[in-house]
């Protein structure tokens, strides 16, 4: 596989003057805080212009056009530096001189995103997160009907290209529930309970005695394990 040529982060207009554009910014990163918190639903468009510190209630609009534009907007804004990074593991994989396998395409896929959670100035992740649900065409990371990362696309393809032995209706189904679990587990690494008193060994997790790259490289593990575990038959 060769890397495909990572999007930049989507510029503010070009008649847009540094204030505008500090303006566009902060708007566009408390939406991105407060979708992550409470879903996109429970959030109204000036509630973010007030977090924001906007005395205009139509910023948004001026800014992103509606709440549509906004969330892809958010999208745009991350997903060029995470496509670069993809677009690097890839190229250093390529460098082995093998064609990679489903295991290793999933950290090419996934592994910036765990880098983009540890970031104190992102909530991208828990943004993402809130979407798992929602149809593609409903999703802001689809934009016009075009992957906003052509990097994560090519990567997502070549795995469940990898996925020969499980049936065909299958694989973007096993893919998409991957990736939703794995989302869900980097976004709530910090929050996961200590080891405690309880002698139930879900609510007594060991996960905040586990270092952080331990723990992302077992979730990878396990997310790769189920992608291409055998189907039962029906």
């Amino acid at each position: 596989m060769s890397p495909t040529t990572a999007t930049a982060p989507e510029p503010a207009p070009p008649a847009a003057g540094p204030r505008s554009r500090e303006a566009r910014l902060r708007l566009l990163l408390t939406a991105e805080r407060l979708y992550a918190e409470r879903g996109h639903d429970a959030v109204s468009l000036r509630e973010i212009c007030r977090a924001a510190g906007n005395g205009n209630n139509n910023a948004v609009q001026y800014h992103f056009g509606d709440e549509a534009g906004l969330l892809r907007a958010i999208v745009a804004y991350r997903v060029g530096p995470l496509d670069q990074r993809r677009a690097a593991l890839l190229a250093a994989v390529g460098a082995a001189g093998r064609e990679p396998g489903a295991r290793e395409l999933l950290d090419v896929l996934l592994r910036p995103l765990a880098e983009e959670a540890r970031r104190p100035d992102s909530h991208y992740v828990r943004f993402l997160r809130r979407f798992g649900s929602h149809p593609p065409e409903q999703h802001p990371w689809w934009s016009a009907g075009e992957p906003a990362a052509p990097v994560g696309h090519e990567v997502t393809l070549a795995i469940l290209d990898r996925l020969t032995a499980v049936p065909e209706p299958l694989r973007r189904l096993r893919l998409r529930h991957a990736t939703i679990m794995c989302l869900t587990a980097l976004a709530d690494y910090d929050r996961l309970p200590a080891p405690g008193p309880s002698r139930d060994p879900l609510l007594d997790s060991p996960a905040g005695a586990v270092p952080y790259e331990r723990y992302v490289t077992d979730l990878f593990d396990m997310a790769s394990a189920a992608l291409t575990a055998p189907a039962s038959p029906c």
